[in-house]
Formats: C-alpha cells, structure tokens, sequence
C-alpha cells in the first residue's frame, strides 16, 4: 500500500532524448497485514526509475499526450521498444540456432497473449489467458489455418504446454520449412506447426498493431493501450519507489 506527496518539475533529458516530469516525493507504506508497521521515505524517482522498455520509462510514457498527434508515433516505438528489444529480437536470434523450435516458440506465445493484452486495453489478464490466446490466433496472419478445434489445442497443448511443462504436448510436432503455417496429421490426432512462419506471423501481427495505432481513426484501439500503458507505469513507478526506498539502486533491464 503506497500513499506520495509529490513535487514536480522539468527533468532536462531522459535516454530516450524526450523531456519528462522529475519527482522528489515522500512515499509512505506497509507491507499490508503481515507487517502494519508504517514506512516512509524521500526518493527520487529519476535516480532509478524503472524502465518499461531497453530505450523508454515510465516518465517518458507519462510525458506523452494522447491528444496530441505527434505523441503517437513515440506510443508506438515505446510498444515496439518493449516486445521487440526484450524478446522479439531475442527470439529471432535465437531461430537461427539448431533446436530453438521450442524456446522461440514459446517467447512467441508469451507474446501473442501480450499482444492481446494491448489491443482489448487488458490491465489483469488473470484467467483470461485461454481467450487472449485464441482471441489473438483469430487474426489474418493465422487464418485461415488456426480454426476453432486448432486454437484450443495450441492453447492446450502448445502454449500451457511450453510455459508450464517445457513440452509439446500430445501429437503437436514443431517443425521447420513446412509446406504451409499448420498441418493436421494424417489421422487427424495431431498438429504439425512451422516455427518459422509462425515466428514470422507474430512479428507481423505486431507490425500490424502497431500501422493501427498510429492511425486516428482506431480511437478505440487507441484508448484500450493508453489505458494498458498507463497502469503499467504506475506499477512501475511505485515499484521504483519502493526500491528506491530500500536502497537498491542498480540499474534495472
């Protein structure tokens, strides 16, 4: 539980070279109900805010203007900044490698329910993972080959899978240099994906996000990130305090 009292003014530069708000604050906390006992401590938010991106923070997204057209284009090289220069490019990188099929995949399916996230403005996505999956594998650059019966399986077997056991489950095989996206098998038990151009429709499906936000007339697609945005930086920046507070000032990723 975090309460501030903040004074604010200009911060010259920050390493993304966008001008955002400097904040000297008291925070006061607890630790909730197994530690009532009340803190507080004067920080600096810009000594070590936490970044939301290698190249953005959080003060450089709250500096932004929603309705001002020139700040879209930043909104969208922060998003890009984020999945792409933590775990995209990683990925690719990463599919050059013999036997990668499995780690690549499974940043991609973290992701797409990223992805998902961003587009419905989902601020806690607890629960929601099945629908935010299927929701996303509903998009043109997987149709038509992931159909009703295949976005459940993948869900099931691909993306829990993975992230939860470090396998493909069932009869899914993961493959390379197929000739299509998805193969059911012969006796219709089993899938084989393409990592490659599943990989490849992912980075597409980004790149296609990120065209519509950059265009006025997708208001709410528009509104569903800023209100994504907006709640992880505050995360960030109370977690950034609470560090701060404890004295923990090495950089952060």
């Amino acid at each position: 539980m975090i309460n501030e009292t903040a004074l604010v003014w200009m911060y010259p530069a920050s390493p993304a070279g966008l001008r955002g708000p400097r904040c000297t604050a008291i925070i006061k906390w607890c630790y909730g109900d197994r530690d009532k006992t009340p803190r507080s401590q004067q920080v600096d938010y810009c000594m070590n805010a936490l970044r939301i991106s290698p190249r953005y923070t959080s003060l450089d997204w709250q500096a932004l203007d929603s309705s001002n057209p020139k700040d879209w284009s930043t909104a969208a090289d922060v998003i890009r900044d984020r999945l792409d220069g933590r775990f995209l490019r990683f990925a690719s990188n990463c599919l050059k490698a013999k036997h990668s099929g499995f780690v690549v995949l499974a940043i991609d399916c973290l992701l797409a329910e990223t992805i998902q996230q961003f587009r419905d403005g989902v601020t806690n996505g607890q629960g929601r993972s099945e629908e935010m999956v299927k929701r996303f594998l509903e998009g043109t650059r997987f149709q038509p080959d992931f159909d009703a019966e295949a976005r459940k399986a993948f869900y099931q077997d691909i993306r829990c899978g993975l992230l939860h056991q470090a396998e493909a489950k069932k009869m899914w095989l993961i493959r390379r240099r197929q000739p299509g996206l998805l193969q059911k098998v012969t006796d219709g038990q089993g899938y084989i994906v393409d990592v490659e151009r599943f990989h490849a429709g992912l980075q597409g499906s980004l790149n296609d996000y990120l065209k519509l936000i950059s265009e006025p007339a997708n208001s709410s697609i528009r509104s569903n990130l800023w209100k994504k945005m907006n709640q992880i930086c505050s995360v960030r920046t109370a977690r950034g305090a609470l560090y701060e507070a404890g004295g923990n000032t090495a950089s952060t990723q």
